[in-house]
C-alpha cells in the first residue's frame, strides 16, 4: 500500500481532528483550533465555517467509534453526536468526499507514515487524553480497538461505557478529573503518577500481547506532557513483559498525530480500515 505525500498544499485534503475537548482544522499550510462544541449542530456549523472552499477531499479524525459510512456510533465524550451522519453532513455542506476514522486510528496512521512507528508493520497507538483510544496496524489493515475498556482486576470504578473496572477509569483524563476534582495538569503527587504508570503499563502490555505487536506509540496530552511518567512506565513494562518485549515510544508527532493521519485517510483503500 502506498500513500503519496508529495503534493502541493492546494491539492492536499483538508484534515479535521474532532476531540472531546479541542477541534483542529488543517488545510494547506494553515491550522486552526477551537473548543469542541458538545452540541452537534453547532459543531457542524463551526466545522463548515473553518474549512475553506475548494478542498478536494476531507479526512476526519473523530474521538469515538464510527461506521464505515461515517455515522457516529459511540462517542462517550460527545453523546449528542451519536447516530448523526457526520460524513454525509460535511460532504453535502462542503461539496467534497469525506472519510472518517477513530482518532486513535488516525494517530496511528500519522505515526506510521511520518512519525515514531515508521518501518513497523505490526504496531499500535494509544492516545491518553480526555479518554483512552487505541488502534493497531497488522500489515495493510488498520483496526480501531477498545483497549481503553479492557477490564482491570480489582478496579471497582464505574466507566461511562456502563462497565465497571475499565482501564479508562484509571488512565483517562476525564474520569480522573471527575474523581479528583481537578484536572491532571494540576496533579503533581509523585505517588499518584507512579500508580498511573503501573496502570498504564498493564494496559499497554495487554494491548500489545493480545495482537503480537512489536511497537506501541503513546500519544495524547497525558503521556506527552509528563516526562516523569516515562521512567516509571518503562520500568513497569520491563518487569511485566518477560514473554514478549515491546518497544514503547512517545508519539513523535505529538498531539498533531491524529490530524496528520486524517489527511491520509482519503488515500487509503476502502477496505483498509476496520471500524
Amino acid at each position: 500500500m502506498s500513500i503519496s505525500l508529495g503534493v502541493s498544499a492546494e491539492a492536499r485534503p483538508a484534515a479535521l481532528d474532532i476531540g472531546g475537548t479541542w477541534t483542529r482544522v488543517r488545510y494547506g499550510d494553515a491550522t486552526t483550533r477551537f473548543p469542541t462544541e458538545p452540541d452537534y449542530d453547532r459543531q457542524l456549523a463551526a466545522l463548515i465555517a473553518a474549512v475553506p472552499p475548494g478542498a478536494p477531499a476531507i479526512g476526519v479524525s473523530f474521538g469515538g467509534r464510527v461506521t464505515p459510512a461515517g455515522e457516529v456510533r459511540v462517542a462517550l465524550n460527545l453523546r449528542g453526536y451519536e447516530g448523526r451522519p457526520l460524513a454525509a453532513d460535511l460532504s453535502t455542506a462542503l461539496g467534497a468526499p469525506v472519510r472518517i476514522a477513530h482518532d486513535a486510528t488516525c494517530g496511528l496512521l500519522g505515526e506510521c507514515y511520518t512519525g515514531a512507528l515508521r518501518g513497523h508493520d505490526r504496531c499500535g497507538y494509544l492516545t491518553l487524553s480526555t479518554g483512552v483510544g487505541a488502534a493497531l496496524r497488522l500489515g495493510g489493515v488498520w483496526l480501531t480497538t477498545e483497549a481503553g475498556h479492557q477490564l482491570v482486576a480489582g478496579n471497582d470504578h464505574p466507566c461511562d461505557c456502563g462497565q465497571t473496572g475499565c482501564l479508562q477509569t484509571l488512565t483517562g483524563g476525564g474520569a480522573l478529573h471527575r474523581r479528583l476534582g481537578r484536572p491532571l495538569s494540576d496533579v503533581h503527587d509523585e505517588h499518584f503518577w507512579r500508580a498511573y504508570a503501573e496502570s498504564m503499563a498493564l494496559g499497554v502490555a495487554n494491548f500489545a500481547l493480545s495482537a503480537g505487536l512489536e511497537a506501541v506509540a503513546l500519544g495524547g496530552a497525558i503521556p506527552l506532557s509528563r516526562a516523569e511518567l516515562w521512567p516509571s512506565l518503562r520500568g513497569a513494562l520491563a518487569r511485566i513483559l518477560t514473554y514478549q518485549r515491546v518497544t514503547v515510544l512517545p508519539a513523535e508527532l505529538g498531539e498533531t498525530a491524529p490530524l496528520t493521519g486524517a489527511a491520509l485517510l482519503p488515500s487509503l483503500p476502502p477496505d483498509a480500515i476496520l471500524h
